[in-house]
């Protein structure tokens, strides 16, 4: 594990909370995600940010997570702008680990240009599912992750 991810990973219970927060107080859609929900996304998307090699597994499961949004009939918009919210928090949390690590220099930019770079591609992938996924015409506003009794699997 590299040094800004086990600065990130010791954290992770105050990340997912900020993370919860945001979404929250951003996309009134998603104030009902559950702490377990909000972390497994969370260590799929500090995956991606920090580059790790299994990067491509949680890319996948974002493409899961959208496609099963679409299938509820959730709206595009409230699960990107829920994705872009934790996205800021995960954004600020890797630039204060990685100034930790790596003082602002070439190291820094790079890890701070992993972690632009992630939010993309997190997104892509979620609105990518959620598009492929879609039912045509679909009129419907379910809010799935916030449903009674659901349980999204990120595997």
């Amino acid at each position: 594990m590299n040094p800004v991810t086990e600065l990130l990973a010791e954290r992770l219970d105050e990340i997912t909370a900020e993370v919860a927060g945001e979404i929250a107080g951003r996309v009134p859609a998603y104030t009902g995600l559950s702490a377990a929900m909000i972390l497994t996304l969370v260590r799929d998307a500090l995956t991606v940010y920090t580059g790790a090699q299994d990067r491509g597994a949680a890319l996948d499961h974002f493409r899961r997570l959208g496609a099963h949004e679409a299938r509820a009939g959730q709206d595009v918009r409230h699960l990107e702008s829920a994705l872009r919210s934790g996205a800021r928090v995960l954004i600020r949390r890797t630039a204060n680990a990685a100034a930790r690590v790596h003082p602002p220099n070439t190291e820094f930019i790079a890890v701070m240009e992993s972690a632009f770079s992630a939010e993309d591609q997190i997104v892509e992938a979620a609105v990518d599912g959620h598009h492929r996924a879609a039912p045509s015409g679909s009129g419907s506003r379910l809010y799935p992750l916030v449903a009674r009794g659901h349980r999204y699997s990120a595997n």
